[in-house]
């Protein structure tokens, strides 16, 4: 029970980050924020014992940094791909529940590569943190699954605000 509660706590800190990196309006603003959100998920997966999520979240801080430092390139994000597909295949131990981590990371590094505009990245985000509340609810996470929740409706407020040009 300790764990889970140390666990939540560090969860929270980074679900915060991701709450940020939605209502930002730069690219890079953006990324810099999910790279925290990802290196404090990271810390508290190991809380959790969630070793899918341990390695693509170590995979997703260095997916982050390429993007800010605009190293982010299509074999990068192949290697990226790849790795987060082999890494959390091989160091699952939830069945398919360990996928999620793995369905999410893919999903946002391909959108990391292929999404350019600021609307396309946000709509990225909001499914992204949809996978992600799914699987910390169930990986009992509540801190994280919680914000992630209230993350994704603020997302999706600000994709429409951003839509009539507010």
């Amino acid at each position: 029970m300790e764990r889970i509660v140390i666990g939540n706590i560090i969860s929270f800190v980074g679900a915060v980050f991701l709450a940020v990196s939605c209502c930002v309006n730069t690219r890079k603003k953006a990324y810099f924020f999910q790279l925290m959100e990802s290196s404090a998920l990271f810390i508290s997966s190991f809380f959790f014992g969630a070793w899918a999520g341990v390695s693509t979240l170590f995979l997703s801080i260095i997916r982050n940094i390429l993007v800010i430092k605009g190293k982010f390139d299509k074999r990068m994000m192949v290697v990226c791909t790849a790795l987060v597909i082999i890494c959390g295949i091989a160091v699952n131990n939830r069945g398919f529940l360990g996928l999620l981590p793995v369905i999410a990371t893919v999903q946002i590094t391909l959108s990391n590569y292929y999404a350019q505009r600021l609307k396309a990245i946000k709509i990225s985000f909001l499914v992204n943190v949809v996978i992600w509340a799914v699987y910390s609810l169930i990986i009992h996470d509540f801190s994280s699954g919680i914000t992630q929740t209230v993350t994704a409706v603020l997302s999706l407020i600000s994709i429409i605000r951003m839509q009539r040009g507010e």
